[in-house]
């Protein structure tokens, strides 16, 4: 009987460290599926044969009836330049977004060298139409490997 020991505990203890700890698991997942995500994303060099054909690539999006064209600018392994042509002033009135989101993507297309990654949160319409864009101008450029 000496060694017998008697723990009492309350149930609100037991629910606030178990929320603690699911919280800390989903966290721990979340940051290997962010860091592992992230390294298949960027396009692998096949030797001496490059992953684009150089050269300026469009693909074209209809605004109020108007074409605007999204460009992409790539060299044999990398993408130079994305930017967005033609947009007319009642454009720019009506979708006023597209301007601010095509820069906001050009960015991070140059930074990861894909369009393989989730759009932000933050009008993922207009960014989803661009990226569809930018990917479709892409496909054209990439080298027949």
């Amino acid at each position: 009987m000496r060694g017998t020991k008697i723990m009492v505990l309350q149930m609100k203890d037991l629910i606030r460290v178990g929320a603690i700890v699911v919280a800390g698991l989903v966290l721990v997942v979340l940051a290997l599926v962010l860091l592992l995500g992230r390294g298949g994303d960027r396009p692998q060099e096949h030797g001496a044969e490059g992953i684009f054909i150089p050269g300026v690539y469009s693909s074209t999006i209809i605004l109020n009836d108007k074409p605007v064209e999204v460009r992409v600018t790539v060299s044999e392994d990398e993408i130079l330049n994305v930017y967005m042509t033609d947009m007319a002033e009642i454009q720019r009135v009506f979708f006023p977004l597209f301007e601010p989101r095509m820069y906001d993507l050009a960015t991070e297309v140059l930074r990861n060298q894909t369009v393989s990654f989730y759009p932000s949160t933050d009008y993922p319409v207009t960014t989803g139409i661009l990226q569809r864009a930018v990917e479709a101008a892409l496909e054209m450029a990439a080298a027949a490997n």
